[in-house]
């Protein structure tokens, strides 16, 4: 009768059956005795109303109402209700002197399931109060009132031997349980060292690579502390890539984040003791990867030592929050002290190993170096170059991070484009040469802040392993550095840097010279505007996706008013400036969406994409209007210009709407020019 949780407890699940097979054994009892021949109506009815009774508390307190009510007070309170009960059946059947008293007596000896003192007190208390208040209705209301407060006196005193020997009882029950349980907690902590000790003992017997030692550490641990996952890292600083195992007992690898910072591993491994974390989440250098991939709720995380040295660490997790005990980390110690002499043999045939491991290494450098030339050919433009080659380059050599720096086309600034990592923010440099890689042409390292060069514009941070520039080189131009912050592991050799600068320089030069290419083949010379060709190209995709997509497009035709009389007035020179003039205008006046092409000598044009021909008048209006205000601050140069105004429609081509654009701009010269002439709508069907 006491169900504190959804799930119960096998102890309460039998002190509930034992409790409902009471009642309904006393309900029957009662209909059994209702039965007899001997028994006076008065007191069948009394019995069976008390029967009637009990049953409908048995059905509503067992069946109806939820376990977890009442809590921890659920079967004392359930008992009390059945004590209160058994009053109406003495008052029924006698009073006091009841020959039933004995249905009364049912529900204190039942607090004996619970073998909680204070629930007997309880329900005694209240049987004392009911009995007490009978025997004192029985005097005022029985005409032989003698009788009855003797035999009452009787059963009060077998009622008070009776809750006196039950609490006597339940108090011996409840000390014996209490005993048995502290004396199985005792033998359970025991057995827990003992198997801990037999599964260490059996794990470093067996253990005969990593592997085969980490399952056996992760089955011992998962035995005895309930370890869903076990992390491994070796070393003194624990800093390099470590393993993982869960319940499935697969071993993967688990690249350690270089960007931590005071971690629970950094710090067990610095105060080489445990540390104990109840909560993953309250740790704010834990990275999310950490609780979402590995499901790591809580751990302890125990330094391996072996002789004195620091050979590595483990890390011993649950899915969920927890409260570590003292004797749960103690047991946690015993593994790590068991585990650490097979660590140390381990690492020693590892350091047997150490030079093909080293070689291997490098050949992950060398794959690094063709991913990176491979990333390279894949980008579009400088700053998914820079950003590739920052990435590709932090991969490559382990790096914490890495930044690309771009000489500007001018050769004024050196700028970071790209970053990859935990990178520190690198200002500008004023003057490549300023960059002392660059200027000494070879890759500039600072290990400490004692080193007799420091860069500038980067000095040394304190708790970091310094940083490498390596400058961009190519045909003798400086093109840019990258910009390196190695940590423990990190490849720094001088060949490596210098064949990855290589490979970002060539492509960084080859992009250059296509984009100067592409440039100058679509843009105007004299005036920087897009040219013909470039205006074909956007006028078959702004064409296509009209058609397709119905997504309308506008053109406006633009003609320069009286240049020849500038050129005859102030010579070709001055025309130039005027066309000049006329193209900047147009750059400040159009979007960044808009096209702006010259098409002729002083014949212009501007594509709109998304736009209507309303959309196209007002735009063609700003533009008269801002060369008018221009030939006004440059009195030698003003001129004004007619525009002609065209949109897609369906039915329409492109060609078909740049003749529509020019109808209207020759019909604007024809009426006096300085105008902006828009075509009549589409009529409607």
């Amino acid at each position: 009768m006491t169900g504190r949780d959804p799930v119960e407890s096998a102890y309460e699940r039998r002190v509930r059956i034992a409790s409902e097979v009471a009642t309904w054994g006393v309900a029957g009892t009662e209909v059994v005795s209702a039965a007899l021949p001997t028994v006076d109506p008065l007191a069948r009815v009394g019995l069976l109303f008390s029967a009637v009774l009990l049953a409908a508390f048995a059905i509503i307190w067992f069946h109806v109402l939820p376990r977890p009510m009442f809590g921890r007070f659920r079967f004392t309170v359930g008992t009390a209700i059945t004590q209160v009960l058994g009053a109406p059946l003495l008052v029924l059947t006698g009073g006091g002197a009841s020959p039933y008293f004995v249905f009364f007596l049912f529900p204190t000896l039942a607090t004996t399931f619970a073998t909680s003192v204070s629930s007997t007190i309880a329900v005694g208390a209240i049987a004392l109060l009911a009995f007490v208040t009978m025997m004192i209705g029985d005097v005022f209301s029985s005409s032989d009132s003698r009788d009855a407060l003797s035999v009452g006196a009787i059963h009060l005193s077998a009622l008070g031997a009776l809750i006196a020997m039950t609490v006597l009882i339940t108090r011996t029950m409840q000390e014996t349980r209490a005993t048995l349980r502290q004396r199985s907690t005792e033998l359970a902590a025991q057995n827990q060292e003992l198997e801990m000790s037999r599964s260490t003992a059996l794990a470093m017997a067996r253990a005969r690579d990593l592997g085969e030692l980490l399952r056996s550490v992760h089955e011992a641990a998962r035995s005895v502390l309930g370890i869903e996952r076990v992390f491994f890292f070796s070393g003194a600083d624990a800093s390099d890539d470590g393993y993982t195992i869960g319940r499935d007992g697969a071993i993967e690898p688990f690249a350690v984040d270089l960007r931590q910072r005071d971690s629970p591993r950094q710090r067990a491994m610095r105060l080489r003791r445990v540390i104990v974390v109840n909560d993953i989440a309250t740790e704010p250098s834990v990275n999310e990867r950490i609780r979402d991939t590995y499901h790591v709720g809580a751990g302890l995380f125990l330094p391996l030592l072996h002789r004195g040295e620091l050979l590595g660490q483990l890390v011993l997790s649950v899915p969920a929050a927890r409260e570590w005990t003292a004797r749960e980390v103690r047991l946690a110690e015993i593994l790590g002290e068991s585990v650490a002499p097979s660590v140390a043999s381990y690492l020693a045939l590892d350091e047997v190993r150490g030079e093909r491991e080293s070689l291997a290494g490098r050949m992950k450098v060398f794959e690094g170096m063709n991913q990176l030339v491979e990333a390279l050919a894949l980008t579009t433009d400088e700053p998914s170059t820079g950003q590739v080659a920052a990435r590709a380059v932090a991969q490559g050599f382990r790096l914490i991070a890495a930044t690309s720096l771009f000489v500007d086309p001018s050769l004024a600034l050196l700028e970071p484009v790209g970053t990859a990592g935990a990178a520190r923010v690198h200002p500008v440099v004023n003057g490549p040469t300023n960059c002392p890689a660059i200027r000494a042409g070879k890759p500039f390292h600072v290990q400490s802040a004692s080193d007799p060069v420091i860069c500038p514009y980067m000095p040394f941070a304190e708790g970091s392993d310094g940083y490498v520039c390596v400058p961009l080189v190519a045909g003798g131009e400086p093109l840019g550095a990258l910009f390196m912050e190695p940590t423990v592991g990190s490849v720094v050799e001088d060949t490596f840097l210098r064949a990855a600068a290589d490979r970002v320089a060539l492509s960084l030069a080859n992009r250059r010279v296509l984009e100067t290419a592409q440039r100058q083949a679509t843009t105007d010379g004299l005036t920087g505007l897009h040219n013909r060709h470039f205006l074909q190209q956007q006028l078959r995709i702004l064409h296509s996706l009209a058609a397709r997509h119905g997504q309308p497009y506008a053109a406006i035709a633009l003609d320069i008013d009286g240049l020849k009389q500038v050129n005859d007035t102030f010579g070709h020179e001055m025309g130039d400036l005027a066309l000049r003039a006329l193209a900047n205008t147009v750059r400040k006046t159009i979007r960044t969406s808009d096209i702006g092409v010259r098409t002729g000598g002083d014949e212009f044009l501007v594509l709109i994409p998304h736009a209507t021909v309303d959309d196209a008048r007002v735009l063609a209006e700003r533009l008269r209007e801002a060369v008018v205000v221009q030939g006004r601050a440059e009195p030698h140069t003003a001129i004004t210009v007619s525009a002609g105004v065209a949109a897609w429609r369906p039915g329409r081509t492109a060609e078909q709407v740049l003749e529509a654009a020019d109808t209207m701009l020759y019909a604007a010269k024809r009426a006096g020019k300085d105008r902006v002439l828009v075509e009549a709508p589409a009529p409607v069907n």
